[in-house]
């Protein structure tokens, strides 16, 4: 009797021991040991532009918020593309390596947060984050069947780039805001000209004005928000389509492309801020636009009104997986939702801050002021107001795809001048391809 006691007591001290031990253990993690968070991104600008500055904003963000969590250590790979970025995150997540905060690769948002992939934000957000410090296109970028999954990082509204010395020749006044699309089509028919008397027109009036655009313009989408039905086969839709049919036509049976716009034979091009920005600015605008002066202003819309801007953001998550979710949330505010952050990348990117605060700062006035940009055609005011006024994508599944296909088809038809007869044919096929 007395041995089982003494095995007993032996046994409770053993318990009680690993017991300390363990919560010693853990105690030591939580706040002595240097824990490690693993962040994604890929190299260069996400808006396809050059950039010089790699990840130098990353890096500084890097070095704050260390210095705020002594324990903690932040590590990212360096060096991989933004072609080669989406392959690199895939082969992390199958592996089960998926880094605890990550860019989320352009086009792959919809899909991550469908399948699980991208931690519910919506906890942290309600806790201690005000999502109305955001433009709400920027904000609802990252949303996905009513819950949050991803912060936004940059904004790259699309602007049209006008150049200003056709305009001037042709006595054509930039307007207020923007044109109604009816006033926009006037205007092109008046640049569209044979300049040289040879039968042939050598002045043209756009280059890469898509029927996207179009349909933007007219506040009009393809489908519906849960991605179930398309919307094609409309009066409205026609009505637009045909606009952009005849806006095309102008241009004859000459194929326009982006290298008549650099020579200055073409008044208008739709073109990002972030384009915008780079060819503005040396050495880029000596290399490629510095035979004639040129701005932008906001997109023409229906109403003449700066409404349905069109704009990319990039998109910050935290992995579903991920076993820091606290210090990991705590970077990516420190990314996003801070004043400091964001000053900052509108000062070194080519984009726009997600933050109404910065861009309707007074830093950021005096760089709109710069000689970056050159004139005021789109300065803070002007510039904020595209920003918010922009639309954001619609959030289902297969959204990208089903627009890949919609383009083939649509331009196709375009083309073939076959649009009237074969609208209910395409909105078929594209239901047809829906789960």
């Amino acid at each position: 009797m007395m041995r089982k006691r003494k095995r007993f007591r032996s046994t409770c001290l053993l318990v009680g021991l690993l017991s300390c031990l363990g919560i010693g253990y853990m105690i030591y993690q939580t706040y002595f040991a240097k824990q490690v968070i693993r962040i994604g991104v890929y190299s260069g600008s996400s808006w396809d532009v050059p950039s010089g500055q790699d990840n130098n904003l990353l890096d500084e963000t890097i070095a704050r918020f260390e210095k705020e969590h002594p324990n903690v250590e932040v590590v990212y790979e360096s060096g991989i593309s933004k072609n080669d970025y989406s392959d690199w995150l895939s082969d992390q997540m199958v592996m089960g390596e998926q880094p605890d905060v990550f860019m989320v690769p352009e086009n792959d948002f919809n899909l991550l947060a469908s399948t699980g992939a991208l931690a519910n934000l919506d906890p942290f957000v309600s806790r201690d984050l005000d999502k109305s410090i955001y433009y709400s296109a920027s904000y609802e970028a990252g949303t996905y069947d009513s819950l949050q999954y991803a912060l936004p990082f940059e904004n790259n509204p699309v602007l049209l780039c006008i150049n200003q010395d056709l305009l001037d020749k042709e006595g054509i006044a930039l307007p207020d805001g923007t044109w109604s699309l009816e006033e926009f089509y006037k205007v092109c028919q008046q640049l569209s000209k044979d300049t040289d008397g040879d039968g042939q027109l050598d002045q043209f009036a756009t280059v890469g004005y898509s029927w996207q655009e179009a349909v933007a313009a007219e506040g009009l989408s393809l489908f519906n928000e849960k991605g179930t039905k398309a919307q094609l086969n409309t009066s409205d839709m026609r009505q637009a389509l045909s606009w952009y049919s005849k806006l095309e036509d102008l241009n004859g049976s000459y194929k326009v492309t982006s290298s008549d716009f650099d020579k200055g034979k073409v008044a208008f091009m739709p073109m990002t801020l972030a384009e915008y920005r780079t060819y503005k600015s040396y050495p880029y605008h000596v290399s490629k636009y510095a035979t004639f002066s040129w701005t932008c202003i906001a997109m023409p819309t229906k109403s003449g009104q700066v409404e349905n801007s069109q704009m990319g953001t990039s998109l910050l998550a935290i992995s579903s997986k991920s076993r820091k979710s606290e210090l990991a949330w705590a970077f990516l505010k420190l990314l996003s939702a801070n004043q400091e952050t964001q000053q900052s990348l509108f000062e070194q990117s080519q984009g726009a801050s997600v933050l109404t605060s910065v861009m309707t700062s007074q830093k950021t006035a005096e760089l709109l002021q710069s000689d970056q940009f050159g004139d005021n055609a789109l300065n803070q005011s002007k510039l904020n107001q595209i920003l918010a006024q922009a639309e954001p994508s619609l959030k289902f599944k297969q959204y990208t795809s089903l627009m890949e296909e919609a383009d083939y088809l649509i331009t196709r038809s375009i083309k073939e001048d076959s649009l009237e007869t074969d609208l209910a044919s395409i909105q078929r096929k594209l239901e047809d391809a829906m789960d």
